[in-house]
């Protein structure tokens, strides 16, 4: 018998799935004219059970508000060049996000600090695109330094280093996806650590 919508539980949590964000920016003040707004949008899966942690696509973003500079570049190693190729519209850009994970608003997801779920939400609000995530957020970046017993949060390159994990070959920190996938990686940390110690009950 399938369940019907009031039985079926309001999040999947047979996964995380975990967004990184990477935006036009400047080592000082923006150009005249020129707002931040997001060029990429990274993403992994989590999943829960063994801990596994899957790549998601690389979903470039075509800006309409400003353009990348060196600063930018140097940080990302997205150019310009990159993005008049192969950026999405930023809609588009939200509407591939979705193909890959499908249903997200029932989807507990997670980034690395507060400020990935912030920019989204006002990048969606200011192009009048629908928030496509769901309102169960994970802030990695807290919930590690709890886990760990730090006494402040840790940048993510920090973390990383505190934990011993490498980056995996290939990839770069300040990349959308590769920090995802990191990211995923540190989140697995804080479940192994904090929750394979519990006694499983059956369900009600």
């Amino acid at each position: 018998m399938t369940p019907s919508a009031s039985q079926r539980p309001r999040y999947d949590l047979s996964r995380i799935v975990v967004i990184d964000l990477e935006a036009t920016c400047w080592e000082g003040p923006s150009p005249p004219g020129e707002t931040s707004e997001i060029i990429e949008v990274g993403s992994a899966v989590l999943h829960v059970a063994d801990l596994r942690v899957e790549r998601g696509p690389e979903i470039l973003v075509r800006p309409t508000r400003s353009r990348v500079g060196d600063f930018c570049t140097q940080l990302t190693g997205i150019t310009q060049a990159l993005l008049d190729e192969r950026g999405r519209a930023f809609a588009d850009a939200i509407e591939a996000l979705r193909e890959a994970h499908g249903d997200l608003q029932r989807t507990v997801w997670a980034s690395y600090g507060d400020y990935d779920r912030r920019k989204l939400t006002d990048d969606c609000r200011l192009q009048g695109v629908p928030f496509p995530l769901s309102e169960s957020h994970l802030n990695v970046k807290r919930l590690l330094a709890l886990a760990a017993g730090w006494p402040r949060e840790e940048g993510m390159a920090g973390a990383l280093r505190r934990l011993g994990i490498e980056l995996v070959p290939g990839t770069r920190l300040h990349r959308g996806t590769d920090d995802a996938v990191h990211i995923a990686e540190m989140l697995g940390r804080v479940l192994a650590s904090g929750l394979r110690g519990l006694t499983p009950t059956p369900a009600p």
